[in-house]
């Protein structure tokens, strides 16, 4: 299986008006607890053995890059379900995090869709 891409969303969709401070600042849903997940994920995927890495968000939440960029799976820090445009990309390839599991860096939600793409993968073959 090839190296398939995890991005981490935690700012909205450019769109008129959003100011580009959103989400800076390290409160809630700041870029301070941000990394404190990724470390928490790159750690899980590491013990899993799993040929997947996760990244943070480089294309300032543009879904035509992400999708340019071939990322497999989304997954989107608490308050951006409806801040965050993902037409184009597969709904269920994206996972919405929920206050509490972002906050006690909860990874069960990733690793569950990892593990079932895997098998759809493996039933596909």
């Amino acid at each position: 299986m090839d190296t398939e891409t995890i991005y981490f969303i935690s700012s909205p969709s450019p769109t008129l008006g959003r100011s580009p401070l959103h989400g800076m600042g390290g409160g809630l849903f700041g870029h301070y607890k941000e990394e404190e997940y990724l470390a928490c994920l790159r750690q899980g995927l590491k013990e899993k053995h799993t040929a997947w890495t996760v990244a943070s968000d480089n294309t300032e939440s543009d879904i035509e890059k992400i999708i340019a960029q071939r990322v497999k799976l989304l997954v989107c820090a608490p308050g951006l379900r409806f801040q965050f445009y993902s037409q184009g990309f597969e709904p269920k390839n994206i996972i919405h995090l929920s206050t509490m599991d972002y906050v006690n860096n909860n990874i069960q939600p990733v690793i569950n869709r990892i593990t079932a793409l895997c098998h759809e993968e493996s039933l596909n073959r």
